[in-house]
């Protein structure tokens, strides 16, 4: 696949090829339509994204199979973050002399010279991005806060241009970006989605993308993840950030920007020194943007306000004495081990769980053998047999590790053996199984399951 670089006129001047009628898909094929362009519609099913198609675009049309486009007729294949750069499908595409893409390539291809924050990363990417924009509204920016938190980043081309872009990337997203934007804040590097990539080294090379298209922006790098930092270590404009760098925790709680202390992090609600890390973070993208630090009162004020989002280490409630965590979102051990190490010294049990992409699972069993007081794990389908056996191996004793049918049994075991004072955690290590519904279905499910439908204290 080249890297030859478009632009949406580009695209919409070739014969295009729209593929998935997600959010991403039915954004630009309304921009085809509105300019006049006929594009052709897929979708691996086609009956239902039919039906979205002709809500979106008032009337019905088309929407082939993959397998009924005769890729030789398209010049342009504009793909959706969740269909893999490297189906089948589309190298024959690009065999073809088809050029794939992504909106997001196409957008920041249009953006070049917009002032615009990318926040990418393994996991934390969402609050940092939502942290950033909220801090550079603090400080009287208007802020279009963009990308893979959940806005198309097409539907920016209907709207006045705001002062500042704030956008989250996925790895998905940046697999086929031809131009790096002027700022990128590099939250993690964990192996993920390996299925989506065909590898851990794919993986981080696509995730990286973002950095290295070109040309070389300013890049801020939380010095609390090894991987990130070596992998970023040749970047001519780097900044660190989180445990040391330019803007850092001091041993205090204040989060000091070069050298200067700027804000406390005591009254943030969001658990875990992970999280302070993603407002360091946040704070350095402003930083970089603007070339000087958000003020001190911004700053309090987002610390103070700012809830925390949805399934992403959220408690949703107390009942009985237990605190119950929804961290639905945790889809690989990395980010479980985060949201573990965050309860360190209470009574936990930890809800874990979901399908097998090829992620090491070993991690998150030295987190729970090594939690103290020792952790409590319920383990879900559909392979809960190896994850007890890996933990019962790692020295969990039998009255530690439990399995269960579903959800619902999970936290209903959950609740009979997490004493007064202690935790619930639902954390699954893993992405949702095939049917079921995504995170926040099982967000919802384990709010249910555990008495607290509507959202409690922080709840979502």
């Amino acid at each position: 696949m080249t890297s030859e670089r478009l632009s949406l006129e580009g695209v919409l001047a070739r014969r295009v090829a729209v593929w998935g009628m997600g959010a991403e898909g039915l954004s630009l094929a309304a921009l085809a339509v509105g300019r006049g362009v006929e594009p052709v519609l897929v979708d691996d099913q086609p009956d239902a994204a039919a039906d979205r198609v002709a809500g979106a675009l008032g009337d019905a049309r088309p929407v082939l199979l993959p397998a009924d486009v005769d890729w030789a007729d398209v010049d342009v294949v504009v793909r959706a973050p969740g269909v893999s750069r490297y189906r089948p499908e589309l190298l024959a595409a690009a065999a073809a002399g088809a050029r794939v893409t992504t909106a997001m390539a196409v957008w920041l291809e249009d953006h070049a010279d917009a002032p615009v924050v990318a926040i990418t990363g393994t996991k934390g990417k969402s609050t940092t991005a939502a942290l950033a924009a909220a801090i550079l509204e603090a400080d009287g920016l208007e802020v279009a806060l963009i990308g893979n938190i959940g806005v198309p980043v097409l539907d920016t081309y209907a709207r006045p241009r705001p002062d500042a872009f704030v956008v989250e990337v996925s790895s998905y997203q940046a697999a086929d970006v031809t131009r790096s934007p002027g700022v990128v804040v590099l939250t993690s590097l964990a192996p993920d989605h390996l299925d989506w990539h065909g590898g851990v080294e794919a993986y981080y090379r696509d995730k990286l993308r973002l950095v290295e298209a070109g040309p070389d922006g300013l890049l801020a790098v939380s010095a609390g993840n090894p991987e990130a930092v070596r992998r970023t270590a040749d970047h001519p404009h780097r900044t660190l950030y989180g445990p040391v760098g330019r803007v850092h925790v001091d041993p205090q709680g204040w989060v000091e920007v070069d050298g200067t202390r700027l804000a406390e992090t005591g009254p943030l609600r969001l658990p875990g020194r992970h999280n302070v890390w993603n407002l360091c973070g946040a704070i350095a993208g402003a930083l970089l943007l603007r070339g000087t630090a958000p003020s001190a009162d911004a700053v309090a004020g987002v610390v103070a306000g700012f809830e925390g989002l949805p399934s992403r280490c959220r408690t949703i409630g107390v009942l009985d004495g237990r605190t119950f965590v929804d961290d639905a979102l945790a889809s690989n051990p990395f980010a479980s081990v985060a949201s573990i190490e965050t309860f360190a010294g209470r009574p936990l049990t930890v809800i874990v769980g979901g399908a097998d992409r090829g992620v090491d699972r070993g991690p998150l069993v030295a987190a729970l053998a090594g939690h103290r007081p020792t952790a409590r794990t319920i383990v879900l389908p559909p392979d809960p047999e190896r994850t007890a056996g890996l933990l019962r191996s790692a020295g969990c004793g039998a009255d530690a590790v439990h399995e269960a049918r579903d959800l619902e049994e999970a936290v209903a075991l959950a609740t009979e053996l997490t004493p007064d004072g202690g935790v619930v955690l639902f954390s699954p290590g893993a992405p949702t199984p095939d049917g079921g519904g995504g995170y926040r279905a099982r967000s919802r499910r384990f709010a249910r399951a555990a008495g607290l439908g509507r959202p409690g204290p922080g709840g979502s």
